[in-house]
């Protein structure tokens, strides 16, 4: 399948590594064709024996290449990321959301920037109508997503 992933921080990054690593096709998106932290992923890739199927490009590029997408940005970007992405590229496409709306702005610990009468998934929804979006992996460290190595063997999710 082919994944695409916009955003370049920590979720982006381990959520890529473990979609590369059970044989996907990964492509990173950023603001800008060429960013950094894009091409260093791409290249740690190909360093780890995994980087046949990992590509960096635009936010746009992502969205266009992928079945499935994942939205992992900072809440702060994420209204301009989908903007640049185009709205209308999402239609029909499955999009997991793993954002949280969080403020890092007041210089105390993260504030909620929606909560309690909205949700950042709602409002995600809302940026991208034609779009399918399930919200996941927002709740635990991106050290757990791929593989969890735990003192009581793996997590057990109840459904």
């Amino acid at each position: 399948m082919r994944i695409g992933i916009l955003g370049t921080g920590d979720v982006g990054k381990a959520l890529g590594k473990g979609f590369l690593a059970t044989g996907h096709q990964v492509m990173m998106g950023s603001r800008k064709a060429a960013n950094e932290k894009a091409a260093a992923w791409v290249k740690q890739a190909e360093a780890d024996k995994m980087g046949a199927g990992a590509s960096a490009g635009t936010f746009a590029d992502a969205v266009k290449f992928a079945d499935l997408l994942v939205l992992a940005t900072l809440w702060s970007g994420t209204g301009n990321a989908l903007k640049l992405a185009g709205p209308e590229n999402f239609a029909g496409k499955v999009v997991i959301d793993a954002t949280n709306p969080l403020n890092f702005t007041s210089g105390r610990p993260p504030e909620l920037s929606l909560g309690h009468t909205d949700s950042g998934g709602e409002q995600v929804q809302r940026w991208m109508p034609s779009a399918l979006v399930v919200k996941a992996f927002n709740t635990i460290g991106n050290a757990q997503f791929f593989k969890p190595d735990f003192p009581g063997g793996p997590p057990v999710m109840k459904i």
